[in-house]
Parts: C-alpha cells; structure tokens; sequence
C-alpha cells in the first residue's frame, strides 16, 4: 500500500510556495517574485491577481471598425 505524505500549511505558506514554484520554474524572476510576495503583504490575496483584471483590452478593436468589419462580411 502506497502511504501519502501530507503537509499542513496556512494560505500565505501557499502563496508563498506559488511563487517560489513559478520563480524556479523560471516563469518569474526574483525581482518580479519579491514584488509580487510584498504586494500580497499589502494588499492580500487580491495581490496575485493580475492588476488588468476586469478591464478592457488596450488591443480592443472599436465598436464602429467592428460594426463595419461584421457589416462588410454579410452576405448580400
């Protein structure tokens, strides 16, 4: 019978472990990583999320190119 080793930890031990694991895995550099573990330590989880979250994209194509675009592909 194969036997489970099992960690307890808090969330920030979590978090923290997040980022370590993304900062080894060379998705983050260490700078990037530290800024990161400071802005959790102000802001909380809320921290890891990505600030442009819920905003709209800079690369949006605006709505009157897209109507024209959409108006121009219809078949006749």
């Amino acid at each position: 019978m194969v036997r489970e080793d099992r960690v307890i930890m808090s969330v920030k031990e979590l978090r923290r472990v997040h980022v370590i694991r993304q900062t080894r895995e060379k998705k983050l550099t260490q700078v990037k990583a530290g800024t990161l573990l400071a802005r959790v330590a102000q802001t909380g989880d809320q921290g890891l999320a990505h600030r442009g979250r819920g905003k709209p994209s800079n690369r949006r194509i605006p709505e009157k190119v897209k109507a024209k675009a959409l108006k121009l592909c219809e078949k006749p």
